[in-house]
């Protein structure tokens, strides 16, 4: 069993609180991480390219090796990403609808 967590909003009793909390989370949490996880993917794309061609510089094999491997990973990365950001921006996707959702409940009360 898990232990109680204090809870981090109060109740919602109106739907224009429903409105401004579903608004906060949008704005407040998916549209940061969405950026957040873009400009991962574009760190990730200048390393993965910085490792490929410094693989081809380097000296020795055991270096170009290593180099190469950082470029695989940084690849694999960018692939993992990706997949979290359409994630992501599903969750987003839901956000709105469930804002027009809550917009529509607060024009008939």
């Amino acid at each position: 069993m898990e232990p109680e967590r204090a809870r981090i909003i109060a109740d919602v009793k109106t739907m224009e609180q429903a409105e401004k909390v579903e608004e906060t989370i949008r704005t407040g949490y998916a549209e940061t991480i969405i950026e957040n996880i873009l400009n991962w993917i574009a760190v990730e794309e200048d390393l993965s390219a910085s490792y490929e061609k410094l693989s081809k510089s380097l000296p020795t094999p055991e270096e170009r090796e290593t180099a190469n491997e950082l470029y695989v990973l940084s690849s694999s990365d960018t692939d993992i990403l990706r997949k979290r950001l359409q994630e992501f921006e599903g969750f987003e996707a839901e956000r709105r609808k469930r804002i027009q959702l809550v917009k529509k409940l607060e024009k008939k009360t």
